[in-house]
């Protein structure tokens, strides 16, 4: 869990450096948007970001840039695999790392996604531009790293929880033993039902040796 933490902060520092290069990321999309002629088109998957990279990029400015944003979503995508790796089906993360797996698929829209506040990537793109075009591809990064930043939340405190029962089962067992010893007593000796619930004679579930309850205080006698 530490490496991926380490990891978790590799990966803030790079988005932060991407962050403070929107404007020239933007820039790239709008002229490797105008070569493949979808001028008209939102940015709306990870493999369109690629192939405007592959076929229409044509400086190095903005292959520079393009490539450290599909480095970053590399990154992410080991980083998650690595966090699914560690987790169970029934972790509480789960949910949080099958919303990472569907907004890194290569082909999944992301042009409803935004950002919220503390985040500001969406704040710096115009009205248009946020609502038409790059509003989903500036906020999958900070929404898949608050994700992964979550999952390790989630998964640190279930195991702070499971550390604390295990370290309170002890004491559990040793308040336990005196009752555990009395029922194996009684399981040796055929007085316990099966699963210790409760004493048994062939009459019936109930102790026969005991004599009936009276209530207390004087019995008058006609």
């Amino acid at each position: 869990m530490n490496e991926l933490q380490d990891s978790l902060k590799s990966l803030e520092q790079s988005c932060r450096r991407f962050r403070q290069q929107q404007f020239t990321f933007i820039s790239a999309l709008e002229r490797t948007r105008e070569h493949a002629h979808e001028r008209t088109k939102p940015v709306s998957t990870l493999a369109q970001v690629q192939n405007y990279l592959d076929h229409h990029c044509h400086n190095t400015t903005d292959q520079g840039i393009l490539t450290l944003f599909l480095d970053i979503v590399r990154d992410l995508s080991h980083t998650l695999q690595r966090l699914e790796s560690m987790m169970t089906e029934d972790s509480p993360a789960s949910y949080c790392l099958e919303a990472c797996r569907t907004l890194l698929y290569h082909n999944n829209d992301l042009s409803h996604i935004r950002a919220k506040y503390p985040h500001d990537e969406v704040n710096h793109l115009s009205c248009n531009e946020a609502r038409n075009y790059y509003g989903g591809v500036v906020s999958l990064i900070p929404v898949v790293l608050d994700l992964l930043q979550q999952s390790v939340t989630s998964s640190q405190r279930a195991q702070g929880r499971l550390a604390a029962e295990q370290g309170a089962e002890p004491g559990r067992r040793s308040r336990a033993g005196p009752l555990s010893n009395t029922m194996a007593t009684q399981a040796g000796s055929g007085a316990v039902k099966k699963g210790g619930c409760f004493p048994y004679n062939e009459a019936g579930p109930w102790d026969t040796t005991k004599p009936a309850w009276r209530p207390p205080g004087p019995i008058n006698k006609h």
